[in-house]
């Protein structure tokens, strides 16, 4: 996991913080032994076990970039980006969100695709903004955020527990074992009582899924040889006025 912003923003606080609380036998040792820069630690979970949780602590600017032509998978499922709510931060903070964003496109990510929390450091401050206003600013997204104070040892827990439960689940995602698609896959015989539209432009190769290897690739449609499934979507002109991707979320429901 990464613990990312700007410098004094409190990431490394908030690791000294962690790596104070974690009793001795569930600490790991690392050839960097600097608390404040990254720490590791043995999580164990009743459903799945233990796991090994590596946290680094990375300056916005200051982060490598993965190399081109490479082919790496990002090493790492979860981020906390830590914003200092003082006023006179606030464009250090908006450049390390703009820095963040850019750090998970070189890796192919987004701020919706892997788990990101957002944590407000510094609320002690007599010239920390009001929460609302770093919400308008921060996290239009809706993004999980925490108040917090290095200082005090407030919401570095919160925040921890929030950023291990859902990397963990990030994780098992990454490396379940995907689904074949061969002679095993059964397609239903009759019908699927729904009314399917004239095949679009280019569908050809989204109805190959033995070619594709299996059915999660972004390709990978299984399905029958024959017109696509096509399901009418409304969407509000205003919401496709911002730049870059638009994320949809289909919620389906199966009847029989």
């Amino acid at each position: 996991m990464l613990y990312y912003g700007a410098v004094q923003s409190g990431k490394r606080e908030n690791l000294r913080l962690i790596n104070q609380s974690l009793p001795p036998d569930n600490r790991l040792s690392l050839a960097c032994a600097d608390p404040e820069r990254q720490i590791a630690f043995r999580l164990k979970t009743d459903r799945d076990g233990e796991w090994q949780v590596l946290v680094q602590a990375m300056d916005a600017g200051k982060e490598p970039l993965p190399m081109a032509g490479r082919g790496l998978q990002a090493g790492f499922d979860g981020v906390v980006l830590v914003i200092s709510s003082r006023a006179p931060h606030l464009d250090q903070a908006l450049a390390s969100l703009e820095g963040l964003k850019a750090y998970l496109d070189a890796w192919g990510l987004d701020l919706m695709t892997l788990p990101v929390i957002i944590q407000y450091n510094q609320r002690e401050a007599v010239d920390a903004l009001p929460l609302d206003r770093l919400e308008s600013l921060i996290n239009p997204w809706g993004l999980l955020s925490y108040p917090a104070s290095t200082t005090r040892g407030e919401g570095v827990r919160e925040t921890l527990k929030s950023v291990l439960g859902l990397s963990v689940n990030h994780a098992k995602e990454r490396i379940a074992p995907v689904m074949d698609v061969g002679a095993d896959l059964v397609l239903p015989e009759a019908g699927l009582g729904v009314e399917v539209g004239p095949a679009l432009p280019g569908s050809e190769d989204l109805l190959r899924p033995q070619e594709q290897g299996n059915i999660f690739g972004q390709t990978g449609v299984p399905g029958e040889a024959g017109s696509p499934l096509v399901v009418p979507v409304r969407i509000p002109r205003r919401c496709l006025a911002q730049e870059g991707k638009v994320r949809l979320v289909l919620e389906v429901e199966v009847v029989d």
